[in-house]
């Protein structure tokens, strides 16, 4: 997700830097949200604490891939057109997170601790972002998790090929905790998700900047997002 503040931008690259501050919401939302897609399996029985632990970091993994990777491709992608931007902990959003999985047992996650706010080093008055750049910046986002999608997916195949199953943890859940195709589904998910032409969503910047570029990212996406879903892919 990406919440763009529209303030004049001077078009000079600067080298990323994390600040403390954001280090910190970073962290902390990677950690609510490996929990939060973790969760469910305290509810299953017969998973072991070691399992469960083993599944709590394999999530961050999995998490550092799809949230954290989509938010810097955004934060690093607008910082290239000279803007400030840094990912801010919207902490509402983080308790939501913890009590929509807990209440629900792990169905369902409101996965939005955080976005990355941007804006002008110029400031809060001029030039505006324009469409393409902030076209840019958005679509960046998706297109990392479809590049992680494709990792996990050559990972997932490449050990079929040698032999090797996917590291996968037994629960209840059909065919239990599987590392690899859960990488595949959770990045392909995110970033059709994000994809959808909805205002506050990367989908409607791209949408307004160039409607055959968000046809060409999200159609096939979405395609890949339903079938990974479905299990057709695994």
């Amino acid at each position: 997700m990406l919440t763009i503040r529209p303030l004049g931008v001077p078009r000079l690259a600067k080298f990323s830097s994390i600040s403390r501050r954001e280090l910190y919401s970073l962290l902390v939302a990677w950690v609510v949200l490996g929990i939060s897609f973790s969760v469910r399996y305290i509810f299953r029985s017969g998973v072991s604490q070691l399992d469960l632990v083993l599944i709590f970091l394999l999530t961050l993994v999995l998490v550092g891939s799809g949230f954290l990777g989509h938010e810097l491709a955004h934060k690093f992608t607008a910082e290239r057109y000279g803007c400030w931007a840094e990912f801010k902990l919207w902490t509402y959003g983080a308790m939501m997170a913890l009590l929509f999985a807990i209440v629900s047992q792990g169905s369902l996650v409101f996965a939005a601790p955080g976005a990355v706010y941007i804006a002008s080093r110029a400031g809060y008055f001029g030039e505006r972002l324009d469409r393409k750049s902030n076209g840019i910046v958005s679509v960046m986002g998706p297109l990392v998790n479809i590049a992680a999608a494709l990792v996990f997916s050559v990972a997932l195949f490449g050990t079929r090929l040698l032999g090797f199953p996917d590291l996968v943890i037994p629960t209840h859940d059909p065919g239990g905790f599987r590392f690899l195709w859960s990488g595949v589904v959770l990045n392909l998910w995110l970033g059709a998700f994000n994809m959808l032409p909805i205002v506050i969503l990367d989908g409607q910047k791209v949408f307004s900047w160039d409607k055959k570029i968000w046809a060409l990212v999200t159609v096939p996406l979405w395609v890949a997002a339903l079938l990974a879903l479905s299990g057709f892919l695994g």
